[in-house]
């Protein structure tokens, strides 16, 4: 992977590493456009939903948007229920992620600020060969969920067909940040998947 920081390029083995220096940039003057409150009311426990249920909740508060596609860049970034049903399975299988998914399905209504006021943080080429993706960018956007601060990591996929998807979304508490390269997770390189 190549990342683009302060004008001067970088080369990363992961995408966590290239979170761990986009939060260090940002830790000393944090500032989030996006500040998400959850109700407990709204809150669900996610050791007893299934992913079909998460699934309906996070494509209810996408919808609240109005809207399938973003602008981040010139770039057109769609969103489809494939890719928000792909977003969730990829959550719940990941135990960190999992823990946050109250704070991941309430990002599905606030998509359209995170998108467009994503910083892109890395890119790489397709890198298993599959015909139907081409290239893989990565962003980060800083954002505050019931006062806490986050980071929120996701990456979009040029296709074949030209268009670009928004694909997996990951949430990292500011706090916690240097621990995750200690955090083992099953999609630290997705564009591999």
């Amino acid at each position: 992977m190549t990342i683009n920081v302060k004008s001067k390029l970088k080369k990363y083995s992961n995408i966590t590493d290239a979170i761990i220096d986009y939060a260090n940039e940002i830790n000393d003057n944090f500032q989030a456009n996006i500040v998400i409150n959850i109700k407990k009311d709204n809150l669900i426990d996610y050791s007893n939903e299934l992913q079909t249920v998460i699934f309906n909740k996070s494509k209810q508060e996408f919808s609240k948007i109005g809207k399938k596609y973003f602008i981040n860049n010139k770039d057109i970034i769609y969103v489809t229920n494939e890719d928000i049903k792909e977003i969730i399975a990829k959550t719940v299988r990941n135990l960190e992620q999992k823990k946050l998914i109250n704070e991941q399905i309430a990002l599905f209504s606030n998509l359209d600020k995170i998108i467009n006021n994503g910083k892109l943080i890395t890119y790489t080429k397709e890198l298993k060969n599959r015909q139907k993706y081409l290239k893989w960018k990565y962003y980060a956007t800083p954002i505050k969920i019931n006062r806490s601060k986050y980071i929120v990591e996701f990456d979009t996929v040029l296709r074949s067909d030209n268009e670009i998807h928004f694909r997996i979304m990951r949430l990292y508490k500011l706090s916690n940040i240097n621990k995750i390269k200690n955090i083992k997770t099953d999609y630290s390189d997705r564009s591999s998947e």
